[in-house]
Order: structure tokens, then sequence, then C-alpha cells
């Protein structure tokens, strides 16, 4: 019984050596090439495209045996531009050997090594991914004929009719293709490195690693999900994981869909990162759960990090018509502007008309992006509780309520505590008739509370010791394509109003080149001597039109020591000032009279002092020709007793402060006539003048 059981083992050990080494010579001596006529005009017939095999078709022998298709071209729609479609250099597939024992096909992998896929939509919409299969079985030419009728070794293949009773590809692989989209010549690209897709089983999870180049910008990631039978049958809870980064931005979510195949909903929980710089824009962090269908999304915001400034709330979309709506409501408990500071490295340089009109140079004629106001309509809602300006300046209790619609943006109202006063706004911007317009007012305003230069803190600083209470009205509409045009056709008018106040005089250090020490130095007011400046009142008042910012003796300064009053423009569109200041002091002698005439020249970042020659020359000849004395007399007539009503004069507070009356008026009545003497008597001496200026200049 050994012995027979021996040979029965023997000859099975024979039979399967039979096998292996008969399998093995088939394998190798089988010849793909063969059938490659068969096969691509299989698929050419198919497809209604000519499929060709340019390389060779071979078999490797393993456990996983592949097949390996080299230089495989679809040809392209007629009319497309590249002859071919799609490209492959080589195609890999490769099989479990024994599943084969149970009628069963499965590929374990498929790997395609640069593919080149072409895709095209032609001028009136054709698409080269749509196949216009044959509408009919006419006889194919005898060439094709003869290539399409299989050999008798074919037909044996054929007749042993191997049922696939499954087919499922464990993993794909794509190495160093390209992908073009071509609508209607504006062209997209898809580099792919590489793309990996891991499926052991239609019930197993989906794994895909990808890392692609679209557009120049890199894509790199990995998505794990459900089964692929779940989401065909439409599972209410499909789970997904996606972690990507995606120019530049890192995102990361983890949540379900639903209904994919009908109507899909998702929850999610989103992480976003970009930083610094990317996409011009600031360091920032959104931690947020968002849920939604195909109409309507929804995020519940816990974080928003901003360069450190945190915000939260809800936000909602509507995207389903053509124009997608946005309601927010978000909060913030302190959000600090000076974080974007483009010196920083979570720098934000952010683009804004303000810096381009007060810039050294002309204002840019950059088109001003008022097209973006028609992408969406939108209401929002924003609370800060403390709003950091910069080093020395912040809001309280900022609210906003702001409306697009239909290109036209309305922030009605922009409230907020500032100075220990409030301020209120509304601001405006139509994209059709690309106008903005702002109005803006404030009250009790405290000028030492609107910045900390403003406050004293040691002798020699400039502040307020007591007052400082400011109202502020500013009504502006302007009218541009560009930043230039919007500038130059700017109107409205700028007013401010300081009431009677107690200022301390010395260094203001926010101000570049110390205007008020030049002032001080030129009028000869030692500091040491005048140590505080008894404010009655003072104004700004500009009516702008033009590029300009005109000050119709719109800068007045009344006080115990001096009247100062300033007529001149600053020219918005490069920054430049033209200014007359005329200081008048109570003690005035020859010299203060004669530096009483004053240009302001330069800009606004860096004012400069000059006298202003012609008044300087009247000066000069009226004392050598009237006498000091009465020449002094006729400057001290000339004092307006009421600048800060002069300043307002036609505007809604003229009346905030007393007109010139009695012997004022009389006296600054009576001083014309003493000036046009004057006037008269120096004609003649103005060439002498230019001398005797140069000499006091120097």
């Amino acid at each position: 019984m050994a012995k027979f059981f021996k040979v029965i083992f023997s000859l099975v050990l024979i039979l399967l050596l039979v096998v292996i080494v008969g399998g093995y010579i088939f394998i190798k001596t089988f010849d793909f090439n063969k059938y490659k006529g068969y096969v691509t005009e299989l698929a050419s017939k198919e497809l209604g495209r000519e499929l060709v095999i340019n390389g060779d078709a071979s078999i490797g022998l393993s456990l996983t045996p592949t097949i390996v298709i080299e230089d495989v071209e679809l040809a392209n729609a007629p009319w497309a531009a590249n002859p071919q479609m799609v490209k492959i250099e080589s195609l890999e597939v490769q099989f479990s050997l024994l599943p084969l024992l149970k009628k069963q096909i499965e590929i374990s992998n498929i790997n395609l090594i640069k593919p080149q896929i072409f895709l095209e939509v032609a001028a009136n919409g054709e698409q080269n991914w749509v196949f216009k299969l044959p509408t009919n079985t006419e006889a194919q030419p005898q060439a094709a004929a003869e290539v399409a009728t299989p050999s008798a070794e074919v037909k044996e293949v054929n007749s042993a009719g191997v049922a696939l009773v499954g087919l499922a590809a464990k993993s794909v692989t794509i190495n160093d293709g390209l992908v073009v989209y071509d609508d209607k010549g504006n062209k997209t690209e898809l580099q792919i490195n590489s793309i990996a897709l891991a499926l052991p089983s239609l019930d197993d999870e989906i794994n895909l690693k990808f890392d692609v180049v679209l557009n120049a910008q890199q894509i790199k990631g990995s998505l794990i999900a459900g089964s692929v039978n779940n989401f065909l049958n439409n599972q209410s809870s499909y789970p997904i994981n996606l972690a990507v980064n995606a120019y530049g931005v890192d995102v990361s979510t983890q949540g379900t869909l639903s209904n994919i195949l009908s109507n899909l909903s998702y929850n999610l929980n989103t992480n976003i990162y970009n930083p610094a710089g990317n996409f011009n824009a600031p360091e920032t962090t959104l931690i947020a759960q968002i849920s939604g269908d195909l109409k309507n999304v929804t995020a519940d915001i816990s974080t928003l990090n901003v360069v450190n400034n945190l915000i939260r709330g809800k936000l909602s979309a509507n995207i389903a018509g053509k124009i997608p709506y946005i309601n927010a409501d978000l909060t913030s408990d302190k959000f600090d502007l000076t974080a974007f500071n483009q010196n920083s490295n979570m720098a934000w340089q952010m683009p804004s008309l303000i810096d381009a009109a007060y810039a050294s140079e002309l204002v840019p004629d950059t088109k001003i992006p008022f097209e973006m106001l028609n992408l969406v309509n939108a209401d929002v809602k924003l609370a800060i509780g403390t709003l950091i300006i910069d080093a020395g300046m912040q809001a309280n209790n900022v609210n906003l309520t702001a409306s697009l619609n239909n290109g036209v943006l309305k922030v009605n109202p922009l409230k907020l505590g500032f100075g220990g006063g409030v301020i209120d706004a509304i601001l405006g911007l139509n994209a059709k008739a690309q106008e903005l317009s702002l109005k803006m007012t404030g009250k009790n305003l405290l000028l030492q509370q609107l910045h900390q230069e403003f406050q004293v803190a040691g002798a020699d600083d400039f502040g307020i010791t007591s007052g400082g209470n400011i109202d502020l009205d500013i009504n502006l509409v302007g009218q541009g394509a560009t930043a230039r045009q919007l500038v130059n056709d700017l109107s409205g008018q700028v007013i401010a109003i300081l009431n009677k106040s107690v200022v301390q005089t010395g260094k203001l250090k926010f101000l570049t080149s110390n205007f008020i020490n030049q002032l001080l130095d030129v009028l000869q007011v030692k500091r040491t001597a005048a140590k505080q400046i008894d404010l009655n009142c003072a104004v700004v008042r500009s009516d702008i039109k033009g590029g300009k910012a005109n000050f119709p003796k719109g800068i007045a300064i009344s006080s115990k020591q001096m009247t100062v009053v300033g007529d001149g423009h600053i020219n918005l569109l490069n920054d430049k000032i033209d200014f007359s200041i005329k200081p008048n002091i109570t003690d005035l002698n020859v010299v203060q009279a004669i530096a009483s005439f004053i240009k302001v020249q330069g800009t606004l970042t860096s004012p400069k002092l000059a006298l202003d020659n012609s008044s300087t020359a009247k000066a000069i000849i009226g004392v050598a020709a009237t006498g000091g004395t009465s020449y002094l007399g006729s400057q001290l007539l000339q004092v307006d007793s009421s600048p800060c009503y002069t300043a307002l004069k036609g505007t809604s507070y003229q009346n905030r402060f007393p007109a010139p009356s009695g012997v004022a008026a009389t006296t600054q009545g009576a001083y014309q006539d003493a000036e046009k003497q004057i006037d008269n008597s120096i004609k003649d001496l103005k060439n002498t003048a230019k001398n005797i200026i140069n000499i006091f200049k120097q």
C-alpha cells in the first residue's frame, strides 16, 4: 500500500511538473503581437476612432502575470488640434494567477506610464471625448477584414469561454502623465507626477494618494473613503477623510457624505491653513464644521485666526442661483491691525486707496476691481470688542452691518467708540456707476484719547492737558474706474473742530520733521517761555474737489498767545503741499512780523517751512516805507479776531463760533484802507525788496 501511494504521489508530482513546465513554455512562447490587429480593429470599431499599438505586447511570468503593451495611441476627433486624444508610453496589467482557477479574472495592478490625454472643446461646443459610434454595419475594406478575421488559434481561445465572474483592480498607478484641457483656446494643464489608488476589493475602503501640478501649482495629498459598493449603494453615511496641500494651502477634512448619487449632502469638520504671503494674504487658519448640500452651505466657525486675530461665528451660503448669496454673523473680542504691518513676517501688503493717495508718487492709474462686487450678494454683521489701529490708537465696540446686492455695497451703519466718543459712518460702493461715497460723523471725541501721542507723559511732551473735545464731519463722493480717476473726481468736505483746550508745547513724535517745532522756531516762540497754549478753538476745514484738498482759510487756531490762519491746498494726486500760514503773535515785533509770512511746502509726511517771498517783501518794504510802528499796527489790525468762524463760514457749522462784531469788526474794516495805502506806497520798491529778502534769508 505504501508503495502504491508512493507511485501515485510521484505521478502527481510529475503531472504538476508537466503543467508548470508546459505552462511556462506556453506563456514564454505565446506571442500576443499576433492579436494586436484583432484587438485594435475591434476597439476602433467600437469607439469610432482608430486605436493603434505601435510597440510590442508581451507577458511576464510570476504569481502575478503581467501583460505589457507599449506605445498605444487613440486618434482624436477630426476637428481637434492634436492628432491623438490619448497616448500611452506603456500600459502594464498584472493578474492574480490563482483566481483564474475559479474562472475569475482578478487584476491586481494597472500601471500607466507617461499617459497623455488631450481634451478639447471646439468653438461650436463640440467635445472630443464624445465618440460618434458607427451607425451601420457595412463591410470593412478587404485589408481591414483580413485583420479583423481571427485566426484559428484565436477562435480556439474564444471557444474556451472563460466566464468573468468577477473583475477588480486592487491598485491603479499613474506616473509621469499629462492632461491638457483646451476650452475654445483657454488651456489648462494637469501634470501627473504620481497617482496611486489602492482598492483591495469592492467592499474595502478606497485609499488614494496623488501628486499633481495644475497650471504650475502643486496639489498633493491623500484620500481615504468608503468602499465602492457603499458608494454605488448610495448609503446615507459615506465616510471621507481628505488631506491636501493645494496652491500652498493645507486642507484637512473628515466627515460623511450622504445620498451621493441622488441628492448629495455633507457634514465635514474642516481645518484650512494659509501661510503668510500666500495669495498676498496674511497667515490664516480656519476651523469650522461645514454642512449642506449642492444648493446651501453652512459653516459654524469655531476659529478663524488671521495673524493671531480670532474670529468666530456662522456663515451660510446659497449657491443654487447664478449669483451666490452669503449671510455672515461674525464676532471678535480683539482685532489688531498692526499685525498686518508689511514689515512683519506675517505681512499682508494690503492695497489701499488712501495709501496710494498719500504716497510720494502719483496716484497710479490702476483699475479698481469694481466687478468683484458683482460676484456675490451678501449680508454681513461684524462685531469687534477692541480694534487696535496702531500702537497708540484703538477703537471699541465696533459694529458693522453691510449688504451687497447686484454690485451695490452699503455699509450702514458702521458704528464704533473712538476717543471717548462715538463715530457713525455710512459707506457705499456702486460697481455699475463706479462710485464711492462716505459719510462720517464723530461726536464728543477727545483728542488725547484718539492717540497716545496727544497725552502728556513728561515735561517736554506735546499734548492736551485739559479740554480736547473734538467733533468730526466727513462727506465725500467720487467716481472713476481707476484710483487716479476716483481721487481726481473726489468731492466733498472734511471738517474737524477742537473746542476750548489747553495744549502743552513740546515734541510731537509721530509727525515727521516735527512740524510744530518748526513752526514755533520760525515764529521765535521759546517753548521754555511758552509752556502752554490756551486754545479758544481750532478748526480744520477742507473742501475737496478735482484731486485737491482746498483749505479756504480753513486751518484756524485761536488762542490767548496767538492766532494762526492757514490758506492753501494739498494735491491728493502727488502729496504736494502748498500753504500760506499767517500766525500772529500777541507781543509782535519787527522780526516776528517778517517771519509771520510762512509758506508750507513739501509733502504731508515731510512738511517744510519757508518764507513767503511776496508777503515778506511787502512786510520789509512796509516797515521801511511807513515806519515800524505804523506797519506793526496795521498787522495787528489785520488779525482775524474770529478765525474759527471764518474757517467754518458757508458750512452747517458756521454759527458754532461768534462772528467778528463791535470793535473787532470795525478795526478789521479800518485795516483794509490802511493796507491799501501801504500797498500803493511800496509798488515801486519790489526790486529792492528781492535783494533785502535774500539778505534776510541768509
